[in-house]
């Protein structure tokens, strides 16, 4: 029974973390983000080559800076 809970602890802390699509490559390193679940819209700087359309965690990202809007 506690590897069952263990278990679906695991998944849900893992598999909660907001998604993010790569919609578009506005400059060098600076990319437009849109959350997958509530459509927020995020504008970061960051070291890594993303791909339009790409859709990752954004706690996955090395993000330099946030745009604040």
């Amino acid at each position: 029974m506690k590897k069952v809970l263990i278990i679906l602890f695991l998944f849900m802390v893992t598999g909660c973390a907001a998604k993010y699509e790569v919609v578009q490559k506005l400059r060098v390193n600076m990319y437009h983000l849109v959350n997958t679940r509530t459509h927020e819209v995020e504008i970061i700087l960051t070291s890594e080559e993303l791909e339009e359309g790409q859709i990752l965690k954004k706690n996955k990202i090395k993000i330099i800076a946030e745009i604040e809007k």
